[in-house]
Formats: C-alpha cells, structure tokens, sequence
C-alpha cells in the first residue's frame, strides 16, 4: 500500500464533505485548492481513504504541510510533487503517482522512498480532449502558483530548528510544464512582480509539451531557475504524443521532444538529458516511470548526485547535452 498526498482544484462530488474529484473546476473558482491523502493497493486507488482536509489553511494546507515536515525529520526522507500530464483523471493522477514511487523505491534498490504528492489539475481524462486540457492546464496555473506561495511562506516562516535537511523536489510531465510555466506567471503576478524564492532542490523537466524556446522568454520559463537549485530537462526524439502535439496542434518545436532551441544559451542551472537512444515502446511518452535506465537517472538527480557522475551518461559538448547510453 501506498499513500499519496494531493492538493487539486478539480470540482468536489460534495461541497461540503467530498469524497472525491470530477473533470471540471471547482465551482469555487480557478484558484480554490483542497488538500488530503488517500491509499493505493496494488495500483488501485482505494476510493473509501481519500481524506480531504478542511477549506482553511490552518488544517488544510499548514496541517499537510507540517505533517510532511515531521515524516521528513523523523524518517529523513524526502518529499516529492509531481504534476501529471494531458488525459489523466484525479483516480489516475493518484494511482500513476503511486507508480511513481515505487518504481523509484524499486529502481533504486529499496534506498530512495520519498513522500509523493499530487497536484491534480482538472484534465479531461479523455485523448481526444487535447485542447480543452491545454486550456485548463493555462487556468491551472493560478492554483498551483497559490500552492507554491503557501509552501514557500511556510518554509520560511518554520523556525530553523524545525528544518528537517531533506530534499523537496518537482517533477513535471508532459502538460503538466504548461501548468508549471503558467503558474510561474500568476506567482509574479500576486507577488507584485517579484520571483519567488528557491523552494526546490530540484525540478525534473520530463516529455515537456512546452515550447522549445520556454526559457528564453520571461512569459515562459526563463525564470524557473529561480525556484529550484538545479533543473533538469529530459527529452527523447522518439517521442510519439509530442510529434502529434507538435505537427498536428499546431504547436511549435517541443522540448521535450528535441530539447531547447538554443541549447548553450539554457541558464547554468539547467542540464540538458537527451534519452532517445535508451527509451522503446509504442509512444515513448512515460518513460519517467517506464524506462528503467531512465527512472535510475532521474533517481540520481533527486537524490543530489552531480550531473557529471551519474553513471550511463555522455556529455555531448556541441550540443551542451547529456546522452543517456
């Protein structure tokens, strides 16, 4: 069994005591967040321990959070938030975050068990929605660039005796970068213009459906180096659902698909890990948690291991690039 965190501002099936989430926006509006956790047995969410926390921040939000913080402490382990891609329903964004950690506590040899939590956008769960869940992940935005700034006033608000010296990091999938990348625009907007500080030790840029300039523009990405310690962009040619998103969406290049544009003017923070000579399979979209050369990567990453000593890589010097091999 595995327990999985979640905020979402998906639609409750029940205002006031919901018991779970729909594919539409809360009625509250955009920005409304709820937050809880819920168990996954044997890849199915077990829909009777969902446990939504109450709408207020001291035991919503606050309550969450520090019951994080004392798993960190007590069990030095670290947490980790993912944000699920296009085509993914609350049941399937939880239970893929479920897979998510155990095929990094597997991958890993039983050493890396971070605390996962979801932030569960309201995705159609249907493929044939692919521009309705690109709108809702740009209105998305605003909600999870509210959870951002929740999270980073507690971090520093937490007297120093309670910081627990673990890692918080992000991975992002597919669409799910759109959402990130809106969210760090709404975050400058509340705050007056001004970045947020550095929440994450990483952040985990995988299968990316972001433009391949993202961090050249200031309305993009260019300001994502901002939150974390180091970035880290995957990307894989080879990458069926980008290639569509890309030739019939009408969408520029894609970085998950090619990496960047402009691969030696990325910021420093950012490393650049090109996967298509080691991912296979039909679409070559999920390899995060598919891939097993992959997932180990990605493990090495949010552990903290430099970039120039994870094993299975090359640098690529003309094309400021590593080559997993």
């Amino acid at each position: 069994m595995a327990t999985v965190y979640f905020a979402t501002n998906r639609n409750p099936n029940h205002a006031q005591t919901p018991t779970d989430f729909g594919k539409g926006f809360s009625d509250t509006g955009l920005g409304d967040l709820r937050f809880g956790q819920a168990d996954v047995k044997k890849g199915k969410l077990d829909s009777k321990s969902i446990q939504i926390l109450p709408d207020n921040a001291s035991q919503g939000s606050e309550a969450l959070f520090d019951e994080l913080r004392q798993s960190m402490k007590a069990d030095s382990v670290d947490s980790l938030i993912f944000i699920h891609g296009f085509n993914v329903s609350f049941k399937a964004a939880v239970e893929s975050a479920a897979k998510m950690g155990e095929r990094y506590l597997k991958i890993s040899g039983n050493t890396y068990q971070p605390n996962i939590f979801v932030f569960s956008w309201p995705s159609d769960g249907k493929i044939t929605r692919y521009f309705n869940d690109r709108h809702d992940a740009e209105a998305s935005g605003y909600a999870f660039a509210r959870g951002l700034m929740k999270l980073s006033s507690f971090l520093h608000g937490a007297p120093k005796k309670e910081a627990c010296q673990q890692k918080i990091n992000l991975i992002a999938h597919s669409m799910g970068n759109y959402v990130l990348r809106h969210a760090l625009q709404q975050a400058k907007k509340i705050a007056n213009g001004e970045s947020l500080s550095r929440i994450f030790d990483n952040i985990v840029l995988t299968a990316a459906d972001e433009d391949n300039d993202t961090f050249e523009f200031d309305h993009k990405l260019a300001r994502l180096p901002d939150l974390a310690q180091r970035i880290t962009v995957y990307f894989n040619s080879g990458d069926l659902a980008l290639k569509t998103s890309d030739h019939t969406k009408g969408n520029p290049d894609r970085l998950g698909h090619d990496g960047p544009n402009k691969p030696h003017q990325v910021p420093a923070k950012v490393v650049l890990v090109d996967v298509s000579g080691v991912v296979k399979g039909i679409s070559e979209h999920s390899y995060h948690v598919d891939d097993n050369k992959v997932a180990k990567d990605i493990v090495a990453v949010l552990k903290g291991e430099s970039s120039e000593n994870i094993p299975s890589r090359i640098y690529v010097q003309h094309a400021n690039k590593f080559k997993l091999v």
